[in-house]
């Protein structure tokens, strides 16, 4: 078998050590939005100082590096997908 091929039957283990904030992402994303478009943002730049304080305003218990994560993959979810 060509090991570039998987076998469907085979479940493919959770590559995510933090499986919570994939769901926390999912609630938050579309309240970041707002600071990852490019003509709201200061002087056409993003705003992520102020999408990772809606985050931790949100939930409170996170780590700063767990916004930071937040705040990363809302920027790579919004960067292909808003207009320059």
């Amino acid at each position: 078998m060509n090991p570039a091929q998987t076998d469907s039957s085979v479940p493919v283990p959770e590559r995510r050590k933090r499986p919570d904030l994939r769901t926390i992402f999912e609630k938050i994303i579309h309240r970041v939005e707002p600071f990852f478009r490019k003509t709201d943002g200061l002087i056409g730049g993003t705003t992520e100082y102020w999408a990772a304080r809606v985050i931790h305003d949100a939930h409170p218990d996170l780590t700063h590096h767990d916004v930071k994560v937040l705040v990363d993959a809302a920027s790579r979810y919004y960067r292909g997908r808003v207009p320059a």
